[in-house]
């Protein structure tokens, strides 16, 4: 079995079997972001938008952690005389980013944008979206936890865990652990495969 959920809700489904194991996972923190997406017209944007975007450091203190220009990044996400921006707040720096209204986080990012990129006038078009309990905080000691959780789960032949919240975070960390882990329970099949035959 491949368990592929975020850490707490591994918790859950292995209180019952493993305490040790339930106690581990529970114990990995998530954090939980937002992002506001934000249309313009081009002529209303200055800036060239080259590049992708931009992440903010600490001790800038703008509200936002990073914006990305998603008509740059991607193609067709938006007309040709269209821009679409996106920023990101809340995480770890601010957990109460998610509970503000949609105005608020608007007026955050706005705030944060109009200098940088020479935004002239309001947005034709906005959208919020908040993922709560989304982001695993791999702190210190992760590894040590992450070393325990294998001794529990060799306990559990059979039963693989994969997911952001155990080796990794970002996407490619995500799918190279899935694509181990894919490949350690077909080798664990082969090995029941060859264990019946003899």
């Amino acid at each position: 079995m491949i368990v592929a959920t975020p850490a707490y809700a591994t918790s859950l489904l292995t209180r019952d079997r493993d305490e040790e194991l339930s106690r581990l996972a529970g114990e990995i923190s998530y954090a939980s972001a937002t992002t506001v997406a934000m249309a313009f017209t081009r002529d209303q944007v200055r800036h060239p938008l080259t590049g992708s975007g931009f992440v903010v450091p600490r001790v800038e203190r703008t509200g936002i952690l990073a914006a990305s220009w998603l008509s740059s990044k991607w193609p067709n996400r938006a007309p040709a005389d269209k821009v679409l921006l996106r920023t990101f707040l809340g995480g770890a720096r601010d957990p109460q980013a998610i509970e503000q209204s949609d105005a608020e986080l608007i007026k955050t990012s706005l705030a944060a944008l109009r200098p940088l990129l020479g935004i002239e006038r309001d947005p034709l078009l906005t959208r919020v979206y908040r993922w709560a309990r989304s982001n695993a905080q791999h702190e210190v000691g992760h590894l040590d936890r992450m070393a325990a959780i294998d001794r529990a789960l060799a306990r559990h032949p059979g039963l693989f865990l994969t997911g952001s919240g155990f080796r990794g975070v970002g996407i490619p960390d995500c799918v190279a652990d899935g694509r181990k882990t894919g490949a350690s329970a077909a080798a664990w099949l082969q090995q029941q495969k060859l264990e019946e035959r003899s």
